[in-house]
């Protein structure tokens, strides 16, 4: 009848096929470690100053937004650090001698053809600082 073990063993390549999943678990995991460790962003945290003197007549409103694209749903471009370049362009729009405030947070999306548009919109309110005045004091001796 001839030896059905062999012919098994030889049509897997001669090995044991734990000794393959042994082998090449080790690649599939670097690679998904890999393929995650893409999609990490930046974090920002909205800081938020106690005793601050600013001028709240002359508010002014600031918008910005920054998109990336996701190709084929899968490779993301540009998609990681939305809200930390929006975010800086608010406080470089603002300007220094600024405090800004009322930060509202939004994102949108809308499918192209070979992907998505991921847009994150920042809404906040700008106001000047007002100028603190330092009195002087007249030392006589």
């Amino acid at each position: 009848m001839g030896d059905r073990d062999n012919e098994v063993r030889d049509y897997l390549g001669g090995c044991d096929t734990m000794k393959k999943t042994v082998r090449i678990a080790p690649v599939i995991f670097l690679v998904m470690f890999i393929a995650c460790a893409g999609c990490v962003g930046i974090p920002v945290t909205f800081k938020s100053q106690a005793n601050v003197n600013y001028d709240s007549l002359k508010g002014r409103p600031l918008r910005r937004s920054a998109c990336g694209f996701q190709l084929l749903s899968f490779i993301p471009l540009r998609i990681n650090n939305r809200l930390y370049r929006a975010y800086n362009e608010v406080l470089a729009d603002a300007g220094p001698g600024s405090y800004v405030t009322d930060i509202q947070v939004g994102e949108r999306w809308r499918w192209a053809y070979i992907g998505t548009i991921y847009c994150t919109e920042i809404h906040a309110t700008a106001y000047p600082l007002k100028a603190v005045r330092a009195e002087s004091t007249n030392l006589t001796k």
